[in-house]
């Protein structure tokens, strides 16, 4: 019995769209038509019953009081979209699949909501329920904002904040969008969403560099200082965007969630090792151009002793390394990282992991030092020194390395890192 039913209901589906298919065949081609609109310079002539059985605002359109003898002129509504109004009127469905561009459908949802189509707003609803992702809500969101869609901005800030406080950033979002936030839009996430201190410093910052790019700024402090001075957050949050104080950031603890990226310089030539007693330290700079979580860094290890008799000789040895990574901004160097490391059984002539104690943020367009130090205890021991590329990257990010500028030509020891997307 209810598979009859189903059957039954099946078939009048399929009867009222091949209905609808018929009467939009019948507006095509102008067929009994006895309304028409002009949106910009296109002109799309209608049946004013159809239409009035959809929506009451044009039922009252052509059959209240104050009834249209004129072609309706529509001035906030883009054609394409005007059109695809007009297609779910008659057929009764939308073809989300085909429409390329987030703004379209949201015109339609405000179309929806203008005219009062109850069943066009509940499809767009039920397609933004399910599309809000990370990469489009904020575009999502900004444009909702500007034309006042408050169900879809409302799901977009609950979304948004969900993906604030489970630790995602949307920093590398912002910065690789061709779609700007407005400041509007950015006050509006703060109002609820600034105590998630680690992402929004790095969103609002993220939002600063593209807002210096839209007028064309340098980034520096006194250009962030400009922006941000009319941006509802606490003092010390701008403080620490400007003057770039991360030592404020929690350390990210929750490595499951990270794919560890191995980012390798390309290898030039060998050349003259690095002696610990010539020299007591070594010093690199980093910079990403994107927000990176940065694990450990690789470096090589010690050359086998020389002096050493055979019989004594080992194939490993305990490195005791001091680092040190400062951030580099403006003209001011600040500490963001310091511990000793004691690794046991590191191979000579080989490469050395060193995994650092807390994974640390690193901003793009940051410098940041590192600094390795060597205690009396390895003066004489020797590292290779190598002339590598200036740079690493993976297809997601970019990593360039320097060295100190007065032994850049005598290479380096540090051939790369291991980090991933701040998420």
């Amino acid at each position: 019995m209810n598979n009859k039913a189903d059957v039954n209901a099946d078939k009048m589906d399929e009867e009222a769209s091949d209905f609808g298919q018929r009467f939009n065949e019948m507006r095509h081609r102008n067929h009994l038509v006895d309304c028409s609109f002009r949106v910009d310079d296109k002109i799309y002539n209608c049946h004013k019953l159809i239409l009035s059985a959809a929506s009451p605002v044009f039922e009252a359109m052509f059959y209240g009081s104050l009834a249209e003898k004129q072609t309706v002129k529509i001035a906030d509504i883009r054609p394409i979209v005007f059109e695809r109004m007009l297609d779910f009127i008659y057929v009764g469905t939308v073809d989300f699949d085909h429409i390329l561009h987030i703004e379209e459908i949201l015109e339609l949802y405000y179309c929806a909501q203008k005219y009062m189509i109850d069943s066009l707003h509940k499809q767009c609803v039920n397609y933004f329920g399910k599309s809000i992702k990370p990469n489009n809500v904020l575009k999502i969101l900004d444009i909702a904002y500007t034309m006042n869609l408050e169900d879809i901005i409302f799901s977009c800030l609950c979304v948004l904040k969900h993906f604030l406080t489970s630790g995602m950033s949307l920093s590398n979002i912002i910065l690789e969008s061709s779609h700007h936030l407005s400041k509007s839009c950015v006050d509006l996430i703060l109002e609820d969403n600034y105590e998630v201190k680690d992402n929004i410093i790095c969103m609002i910052r993220a939002w600063c560099i593209t807002e210096c790019e839209q007028n064309r700024l340098e980034v520096n402090s006194d250009s962030l200082k400009t922006i941000l001075q009319d941006i509802e957050l606490p003092d010390k949050l701008k403080d620490t965007i400007i003057d770039c104080s991360f030592t404020s950031f929690q350390p990210v603890t929750n490595e499951h969630k990270y794919h560890w990226t191995p980012i390798q310089r390309i290898h030039y030539k060998a050349v003259r090792p690095l002696i610990i007693g010539d020299s007591m330290a070594f010093e690199a700079s980093i910079t990403c151009n994107r927000f990176i979580v940065l694990k450990s860094l690789s470096i090589n290890s010690r050359l086998t002793p020389q002096l050493l008799p055979m019989d004594k000789r080992r194939d490993t040895y305990t490195e005791n390394i001091a680092v040190e990574i400062c951030s580099k901004f403006n003209g001011r160097i600040e500490s963001i990282y310091q511990e000793q490391h004691l690794i046991c059984d590191v191979p000579f002539n080989n490469s050395l992991d060193l995994k650092l104690e807390n994974q640390i943020v690193l901003f793009p367009d940051i410098a940041y030092l590192v600094r390795l130090k060597w205690g009396p205890d390895s003066l004489g021991y020797e590292y290779p020194r190598s002339i590598f590329s200036s740079y690493g990257k993976s297809k997601q990010f970019r990593v360039n390395f320097s060295e100190n500028i007065y032994v850049e030509t005598e290479g380096s020891i540090l051939h790369g890192i291991v980090c991933d997307l701040y998420k």
